[in-house]
């Protein structure tokens, strides 16, 4: 208690400092903090007195710095420099009225990304933050104005407005439906490499799931091919590895452009929705109405070849 209590006496002082060393005046200096000169050299007094060196050499209407000023001189400085950088930043981060918006690594790099220009019409003058939390979506500390997540967010005070379902089918690269193709049943899946995701959330559907609801099971001996995130198991699939399951609205993109193909008809519908979340104490103080008809418009509708609602073909 005793060293905060004397810290804070020797803080109170150090501004005078700053502005009389600078200046190399008493009198120059007490004007810029609002003091005379006679209070100005007692306030230093004291600091020399609290820190046990001399800062000044004081000569007749004239100071200099001791090596123990100078040192003082450029730490203060130097700490002062950057306090003002961290208040521009402050300063500039509210007049540019920035948004963090959260998501998860795949619906970044997926469904945002690619259409960017189109994401930044959605919220005119303001700046956008993008970062990217697994498996949700949701930056964990809250610190965030806007989510796009998948499935009801575990995480409490987050006001949610659902969007739409998913829709599962196995992708594969064109060349790798060449070589190893055609598939003509949901039983051929069985003879190829599957790649897959690790489920970190109950929101999340893999191989073996899916794989029931056209009455199959995975063999035993099989061993398909995992990774911790969707992002690197499309990769692996664009890099022609195999056949992943593909979340459509998020591939869309890719199947557009024939990056993907699907080989099957058979799909499956999720239960689970994306959802827009924001902090329930932080109304958010922007309109998200047009990002949430945007992300309607172009993830929500009908995908070819995959009418609703899903029903299971035989097998």
């Amino acid at each position: 208690m005793r060293n905060k209590a004397l810290y804070r006496n020797i803080q109170r002082l150090l501004p005078t400092f700053e502005a009389a060393a600078r200046r190399e005046s008493f009198t120059l200096g007490g004007e810029e903090v609002g003091l005379s000169q006679s209070a100005v050299s007692k306030q230093m007094s004291e600091l020399e007195s609290r820190l046990g060196h001399p800062l000044f050499v004081r000569a007749h209407k004239q100071i200099s710095l001791t090596p123990a000023g100078d040192r003082l001189f450029k730490a203060y400085s130097l700490a002062a420099s950057q306090l003002i950088d961290a208040l521009e930043d402050l300063i500039q981060e509210h007049s540019r009225q920035q948004i963090v918006l959260s998501t998860s690594t795949a619906n970044g790099a997926f469904m945002l990304l690619p259409r960017l220009a189109e994401l930044r019409e959605c919220f005119p003058g303001r700046e956008i933050f993008l970062v990217t939390w697994d498996p949700q979506g949701i930056e964990p500390t809250g610190q965030f104005d806007l989510a796009l997540t998948f499935g009801k967010p575990d995480f409490p005070g987050l006001e949610t407005r659902p969007l739409f379902a998913d829709i599962l089918t196995p992708v594969c690269s064109p060349e790798f439906l060449e070589k190893n193709g055609p598939l003509r049943q949901v039983s051929d899946l069985l003879k190829c490499e599957l790649l897959y995701m690790q489920a970190q959330h109950p929101s999340w559907i893999g191989w073996r799931q899916w794989l029931r609801e056209f009455s199959l099971d995975l063999p035993k001996i099989h061993q398909p091919m995992g990774f911790n995130n969707y992002y690197n198991t499309i990769q692996a699939c664009l890099a022609g590895q195999g056949v992943a399951l593909g979340w459509l609205r998020q591939l869309g993109n890719m199947l557009e452009s024939r990056r993907l193909v699907t080989p099957l008809p058979e799909y499956m519908q999720t239960e689970d929705q994306y959802q827009l979340a924001w902090p329930s104490d932080r109304t958010p103080g922007f309109p998200i109405q047009p990002f949430e008809e945007w992300l309607a418009r172009q993830y929500g509708g009908a995908i070819p070849g995959f009418p609703l609602p899903a029903t299971k073909p035989k097998v």
